[in-house]
């Protein structure tokens, strides 16, 4: 699995938002949500970002084995889960 999450410690430590690539690219916020959801990102894309950026893409993406992903995943939509437990319980206090 590809994963952006380099992007987005590599903008915060610029002082940047995924709204400024979205700006300065002008990529649609349906594109720049992908990079947060880790959705498939054309090349073409993926260019655009590292050209205005100048970093290569190791810099702003990796590669992580799919059931290292998956299962880094499933722990965090049963974390997620219970957070909206939590929070529905504590909506009827």
């Amino acid at each position: 699995m590809i994963v952006y999450d380099k992007l987005g410690d590599y903008l915060k430590s610029q002082n940047m938002k995924y709204i400024d690539l979205q700006n300065a690219l002008g990529l649609s916020p349906s594109m720049t949500a992908k990079f947060t959801k880790n959705r498939i990102i054309s090349t073409d894309t993926l260019n655009k970002v590292c050209e205005y950026l100048h970093v290569q893409p190791s810099e702003i993406m990796e590669w992580i084995p799919d059931a290292e992903y998956e299962a880094q995943n499933a722990e965090k939509q049963a974390i997620e889960a219970q957070i909206a437990e939590l929070q529905a319980k504590l909506k009827t206090m």
